[in-house]
């Protein structure tokens, strides 16, 4: 059965509730593969993930954020709550309680300081990579595909993506990491930072956090340039800011190639809910196989 918005609500209502607040007024930040809540009146995010979530990899997650923070990396941490341990399991979701932000509207993160953010992420993280599971670069990628047959989903959807997940099962297995293999954010773009008043920033949303090749961390802002319109000025910057280009990189192709089939295959799952919607995942699979460079067919952001 499908996760659905209103279990993950039913979830953060259970947890609120122990802090003595019935019925919540929440509000819905964010529903993917996690629900986020705001709960202005505690200051709090709430974020939900699904019930067959590992608690165990969430702990670990919310005691790894906490250990970068007391390093100086400038992240939104876990809230305290006297008497509650995070994560807390319920029934229809494993939830987490995070610390909410004013967020300055006018803001817009730059290259450069996205870059340098990137940067400061990997040398403040590396001494907590034994804390953090293996990369594992198709787990949800697969379970999206193997949905999407069970639903029915027309072969001419689903049958690319399939066969680029097999070619890119072989290709990642062999990539050389240039970079190293260390902690890597996992979803490193401009969207899971945010932008206080005073230009202070913040790095968000570690749900994919792992150890991996750190070159996974470059490869969003590569695909903003390919796919979303990035100016390549503004790419230089980011790489000056980090201090490597990845497309000077033996596996650049692969992994861009990586990234745009998570991003089509996450579309992929709101199939039907509105034509535009179906119209962008019919343009994305059309053009999921183009050559990795420019030009490339322009996607819109969803």
């Amino acid at each position: 059965m499908a996760w659905k918005e209103s279990d993950a609500r039913m979830a953060a209502f259970d947890v609120l509730a122990r802090l003595g607040v019935d019925p919540p007024d929440m509000e819905l930040l964010r529903f993917g593969e996690n629900a986020l809540y705001a709960f202005r009146e505690r200051r709090l995010v709430v974020r939900v993930a699904r019930p067959s979530t590992e608690p165990g990899d969430v702990a670990r997650t919310v005691e790894f954020v906490r250990r970068i923070a007391a390093r100086g990396m400038p992240v939104s941490e876990p809230a305290y709550l006297p008497g509650l341990t995070q994560p807390v399991v319920t029934s229809t979701g494993v939830v987490t309680l995070w610390t909410l932000h004013d967020v300055d509207a006018g803001c817009r993160v730059t290259a450069p300081e996205l870059g340098g953010l990137v940067r400061r992420f990997h040398d403040l993280a590396a001494p907590e990579a034994g804390l953090l599971g293996g990369w594992e670069p198709f787990g949800l990628i697969r379970a999206r595909l193997a949905a999407a047959e069970r639903d029915g989903l027309e072969r001419s959807l689903t049958g690319p993506l399939v066969d680029l997940l097999r070619s890119l099962e072989t290709a990642v297995g062999q990539l050389s990491a240039r970079l190293g293999v260390g902690v890597m954010h996992g979803d490193m773009h401009y969207g899971n930072v945010l932008c206080l008043p005073g230009r202070r920033l913040l790095l968000i949303d570690f749900d994919q956090v792992c150890r991996g090749p750190r070159e996974w961390d470059l490869v969003p802002n590569l695909v903003t340039v390919r796919r979303f319109g990035l100016a390549e000025s503004e790419y230089q910057a980011f790489c000056a800011a980090y201090g490597f280009d990845l497309r000077i990189s033996p596996d650049a192709e692969t992994l861009v190639r990586l990234r745009e089939l998570g991003m089509v295959s996450w579309l992929l799952q709101q199939y039907g809910t509105s034509a535009v919607i179906d119209e962008e995942i019919r343009l994305r699979v059309g053009s999921i196989g183009e050559p990795v460079g420019p030009p490339a067919t322009r996607w819109h952001a969803h």
